[in-house]
């Protein structure tokens, strides 16, 4: 594959990628089904009624950490037995890659930004893709950009759970060896004990 190939099929190949979260989060065609917590939903059509399902198509394009953190922003919602989203317009988001450049260029490993425009506006983004080997398809792995993307956006309360987290072990500094110590005496009281008859 030349170079121009090879450009021409990133451009494609990111497009489908920035297409595939809104894809989905849009597929549901009917109104509102459920309300929970003053939120509606509706349920997802039957392609993409799990998350094994929506986790598949996402990983056609992206690595796995970025998938969790897609299928984490769709808000997902079981409801009576049917995966749901919530209900409600869509913002369009930037998806045409108006330029790219390659920026790292190895065999299995490439870096590429783009500009992509849409939505009345353009963003330039940074893509790292990776392949295990010459004959396998690219996955981005990584994605700059992503706090100001909802799609991508990674969790709050991660950070927050990590500190709420981290205190929890502070307690859990045992002074054992001390309290170790005290049972020593008390062996020591039992010998006595058993020496004595």
């Amino acid at each position: 594959m030349n170079s121009l190939d090879e450009l021409r099929m990133f451009k494609q190949f990111i497009h489908a990628a920035e297409l595939v979260w809104t894809q989905i989060a849009t597929s549901p065609r009917g109104k509102p089904v459920y309300t929970i917590n003053n939120v509606d939903f509706t349920p997802l059509p039957e392609r993409y009624n799990s998350k094994r399902k929506i986790s598949r198509i996402f990983r056609r394009y992206w690595g796995r950490q970025l998938s969790e953190t897609m299928i984490r922003n769709l808000n997902l919602r079981l409801v009576k037995g049917k995966l749901c989203v919530p209900y409600g317009e869509i913002p369009p988001f930037p998806t045409v890659v108006q330029s790219l450049q390659l920026k790292l260029n190895r065999p299995n490993q490439k870096v590429v930004s783009v500009v992509l425009s849409g939505a009345n506006k353009k963003v330039r983004v940074d893509y790292r893709l990776i392949r295990v080997g010459a004959t396998a398809p690219y996955t981005i792995m990584k994605r700059s950009g992503k706090e100001y993307d909802r799609r991508y956006r990674p969790p709050v309360a991660s950070s927050a759970a990590k500190a709420k987290a981290k205190p929890a072990p502070k307690p859990a500094p045992k002074p054992a060896s001390k309290p170790v110590a005290k049972p020593k005496p008390m062996s020591n009281g039992r010998k006595k004990l058993l020496k004595t008859p």
